[in-house]
């Protein structure tokens, strides 16, 4: 198939949504927010070890958490962002985002993001999370290349990708300024073919 039809299709398929996608795990589900996540989601957000590698400073308002609601809800509207709550999947209480973001359907890539509360880290949840999407913008979506940045200090981040496949593939230096102080970016990447490959670890 040549590369204008592809992007077409993505184009499409994108249009043809309805809402986000629901996509559901074995311990953690993807949904569209709610109205009773604005608390959580304030508390996930507001969080400065949450917020310590990311590109925006903590939320102070629980105001700033309806807002970035609506983005979430504008986003998707102009097909720009697919922002989903993780949901654990027992009682659907929110314990973080995840989010492909800088849809490009002509270069048939996105990036992804994510965030996961304090007290359910290290469980592999995030990991869980993130595969969820990931398996739908390659098989679904049929992207060609999902990218994501961290900051190389960010190891928790980084062990994450890598698990998934990604690739570190280049630093750019002083890219950020957060947590009162300009932060490097780690660039990786995670091709379809690579993430259809099974493991040989």
């Amino acid at each position: 198939m040549r590369l204008a039809e592809r992007s077409k299709r993505i184009h499409e398929h994108l249009a043809a949504l309805d809402g986000l996608p629901w996509l559901e795990g074995e311990r953690v589900r993807l949904r569209a927010p709610q109205a009773e996540d604005i608390d959580p989601l304030f508390g996930l957000f507001s969080d400065p070890d949450v917020m310590r590698y990311w590109s925006r400073e903590p939320m102070l308002e629980r105001n700033e958490a309806i807002v970035y609601i609506q983005s979430i809800i504008d986003g998707f509207v102009k097909r720009e962002l697919l922002n989903w709550i993780i949901a654990d999947r027992i009682d659907d209480s929110m314990i973080g985002t995840c989010t492909l973001y800088d849809l490009q359907p002509q270069h048939l890539r996105a990036g992804v993001g994510y965030a996961l509360s304090p007290a359910r880290q290290g469980s592999g949840l995030a990991r869980e999370a993130v595969s969820l999407a990931l398996g739908w913008a390659f098989d679904d979506l049929q992207l060609h290349r999902i990218e994501a940045d961290i900051e190389p200090r960010n190891a928790r981040s980084e062990k994450l990708l890598r698990a998934l496949g990604f690739q570190a593939e280049g630093l750019l230096r002083e890219r950020f300024c957060s947590a009162g102080e300009i932060q490097h970016s780690m660039v990786f990447g995670l091709l379809a073919r690579e993430w259809s490959e099974p493991s040989t670890e």
